[in-house]
């Protein structure tokens, strides 16, 4: 069977014994049906760091003990962030999951002209706490420790101005080849792509006059949480850790 990954938002030191949470201990106890001595792998999300660690219950009390720390490879040399329009709810969470498998550092996401349902100011913390929980169980299940960074901003403009990549994509169907724009390889790449019904013709030329590069993945019309996985499985197949 495989090691558990646990995150735990504090600081992880080598001989503490960790409180684990109540949602953590009942998918321990019950779902897993863990054991007391089970082995798991604690991470705190900052550290590329896993945590080897021996289970404890104490009545309702489930305790996780840190025995070593172990140095782990799982992050990817390419720097690489997903600007992504706001879209449906689990078209959102498909993103988030399948680009942080897929080693992403930073996914921002904006309202755009097409957004079908933009994301009210009232909403914001709320979704930012689920994205933030989708974004952790998937480090959990793919190996990695350091959770993406996840930013929200009300437009494109906003979500432009705070990247800070060297090199950006825009996903256009009638851009070039995604492959060709990957010379000289970038050491840090932002791929920006629409809502459901695409960007607005100009959030289009605000962006390629922003320095984004249309590129487009093929022939056939992508859903839009297909196109962000897809485009950075290519980018990372040819810039980083992927192949």
């Amino acid at each position: 069977m495989r090691i558990p990954r646990v995150h735990i938002g504090a600081e992880l030191v080598v001989g503490e014994k960790i409180l684990l949470d109540k949602s953590q201990s009942h998918y321990l106890k019950h779902v897993l049906r863990l054991k007391p001595g089970a082995a798991l792998l604690l991470f705190d999300g900052l550290e590329a760091i896993d945590y080897q660690a021996t289970l404890s219950i104490e009545g309702k009390q489930v305790r996780a003990t840190i025995n070593s720390a172990l140095a782990l490879q799982t992050e990817s040399g390419l720097d690489c962030e997903i600007i992504q329009a706001m879209g449906r709810s689990d078209h959102m969470d498909w993103v988030i999951q399948k680009t942080t498998e897929l080693g992403v550092n930073r996914i921002a996401i904006f309202n755009a002209g097409r957004t079908q349902s933009p994301m009210k100011s009232t909403q914001l913390e709320k979704k930012l706490v689920h994205w933030r929980g989708v974004a952790i169980s998937a480090c959990e299940q793919s190996g990695r420790a350091i959770i993406p960074a996840l930013d929200f901003h009300p437009d494109l403009e906003q979500a432009i101005a705070a990247s800070s990549s060297e090199s950006g994509l825009l996903l256009d169907f009638n851009g070039a080849a995604l492959t060709s724009a990957l010379q000289p390889l970038p050491q840090s790449i932002s791929i920006l792509l629409g809502p459901e019904g695409g960007l607005t013709l100009p959030e289009i030329q605000f962006a390629q006059t922003a320095g984004f590069t249309s590129v487009r993945l093929g022939p056939r019309v992508l859903r839009t949480e297909t196109a962000a996985t897809a485009a950075l499985a290519i980018v990372q197949s040819a810039v980083g850790d992927l192949g």
